[in-house]
């Protein structure tokens, strides 16, 4: 597989970091119901309620940075022409979907940090380092934040869906190989 993007494929770095943070967050996700469900004095896995937050916090931070290397891999590296089979309706639905999922892989991250920030909660990065609050305990920009984090992890359900539902339409009944563009281990 290049490592580059090819005018017909995505390359190693963008599979990778394609891959990474959708599996991230999916990981999020299912902290994040875990978190809001499980009962302070109880555990799950062994974790408790305040392990899946401190978790949580330090995974959103992952996906700030590779949100960022992945924006900045895209700008300085061509993308593949866009998939032959591909009506130009899906092509525009397709470029202004991939726009939004952007804008909520760094406006999650960045709204959770005010939200624990502002908040006075904090991070415990990974359960091992508090890192340093910079801006001070602030209600009203706290309460900002968490409704815009959660408005957003919303709206990035729905463009996922879009996203994971165009690939597999093309994929499974238009049977266009249009996967093999972006699948890992995918050598076609």
């Amino acid at each position: 597989m290049p490592f580059k993007n090819t005018t017909t494929r995505y390359g190693a770095v963008s599979r990778f970091l394609h891959w990474s943070v959708f599996l991230l967050f999916v990981c999020q996700y299912v902290g994040a119901s875990i978190m809001t469900h499980l009962a302070r004095d109880k555990t799950l896995f062994g974790l408790s309620q305040g392990d899946y937050y401190n978790w949580h916090k330090s995974f959103g931070l992952i996906l700030l940075e590779l949100a960022l290397l992945r924006l900045l891999w895209r700008k300085t590296t061509p993308l593949p022409d866009w998939a032959p089979t591909l009506s130009e309706a899906e092509r525009t639905i397709s470029h202004r979907n991939e726009t939004l999922l952007y804008w909520c892989m760094f406006l999650l991250p960045i709204s959770g940090y005010l939200f624990v920030m502002a908040g006075g909660f904090g991070v415990k990065l990974f359960g091992v380092y508090d890192l340093l609050n910079p801006i001070g305990k602030q209600e009203t920009l706290a309460t900002l934040a968490l409704v815009v984090h959660i408005v957003v992890s919303y709206a990035a359900v729905v463009f996922i869906a879009w996203h994971v539902g165009l690939g597999l339409k093309h994929h499974l009944f238009d049977r266009d190989g249009f996967l093999n563009r972006m699948l890992p281990f995918s050598r076609q």
